[in-house]
């Protein structure tokens, strides 16, 4: 079982690296940082701490964040197909799925009734393209309109994907996302796959089609190679199941309390929610 409680006694463990997933997490139900958690990744990066937003978020999508707190933090954009040292340094990784399984589960997808969106290659992913709808999807829906700026509707994916691009995703139910990252994981075997609850519409589920090295966990341990920090030396807090590979490949696993049972379950400490700073109660407890 996790353990709740934060204040008693101190670890002796020496942590060097924490992953800090975005939504849910690092931010609070009203989308933004608190002057608390800022102070406190400052000061974990003042400490010498190598401090990685993880976030399945694109490059796009998340600069406005990551520009928002300090300059050193480290960034895994789209849960580990790009990894950067900083908002403005250097490219670590990027890996893009390969063009010909990109078309085939674009066409796979529509045969099975779902309307695919298909993120631009990273580094730059700069935007997504979608077709006119098939068939009612809410949550669809409500995030191409949240998100204008990035998305980009063409007459057919077929002809308008030339690139290997980031990811392909569909959303729908529980039961049909998991049957399908089943079938995809027998046809397509050198597809990975990454399944996450939606915060945007109840009931909603989001599966993404990646490159198969592509997951946070797998980006965590690129980045312990390339310092050369076991994975016994991290922490990652996390909130959904996209977190879960990470939260259970760190030295500490945290789950949000505002996280579903299962993954509080499978963590090794639960932290305060989101609204209630459990990303700066974490780094105050182990890192400071």
């Amino acid at each position: 079982m996790p353990s709740n409680d934060l204040f008693s006694g101190r670890s002796d463990l020496n942590y060097r690296l924490i992953a800090i997933d975005i939504d849910g997490t690092l931010l609070t139900s009203d989308r933004v940082v608190t002057q608390r958690t800022d102070h406190a990744i400052n000061s974990a990066i003042e400490n010498g701490v190598y401090v990685y937003l993880c976030t399945g978020r694109s490059l796009n999508s998340g600069a406005e964040i990551a520009g928002g707190v300090h300059g050193n933090t480290g960034l895994v954009f789209h849960s580990g197909a790009l990894i950067l040292r900083h908002l403005n340094g250097p490219v670590l990784r990027a890996i893009n799925l390969p063009l010909e399984p990109a078309r085939e589960l674009i066409t796979f997808f529509k045969a099975e009734g779902h309307d695919p969106l298909v993120y631009d290659p990273v580094p730059e992913s700069r935007q997504f393209l979608f077709e006119a709808e098939r068939s009612p999807n809410e949550w669809r829906r409500r995030y191409i309109e949240g998100s204008k700026a990035r998305a980009l509707e063409v007459p057919d994916l077929d002809i308008a994907v030339t690139k290997d691009p980031a990811q392909v995703g569909v959303a729908g139910s529980g039961e049909e996302m998991e049957r399908l990252q089943t079938h995809l994981s027998v046809t397509w075997p050198d597809v990975g796959t990454i399944l996450s609850q939606s915060t945007l519409v109840s009931d909603y589920w989001f599966l993404e089609a990646v490159p198969r090295e592509v997951s946070k966990s797998q980006a965590l341990a690129f980045l312990g190679q390339m310092y050369g920090i076991d994975s016994s030396e991290m922490i990652a807090i996390g909130d959904n199941y996209n977190d879960l590979d990470m939260i259970e490949f760190a030295g500490l696993g945290v789950a949000m309390k505002n996280a579903p049972s299962d993954i509080q379950r499978a963590a090794d400490f639960v932290a305060p929610t989101n609204d209630d700073e459990g990303v700066a109660c974490i780094i105050e407890r182990f890192l400071l």
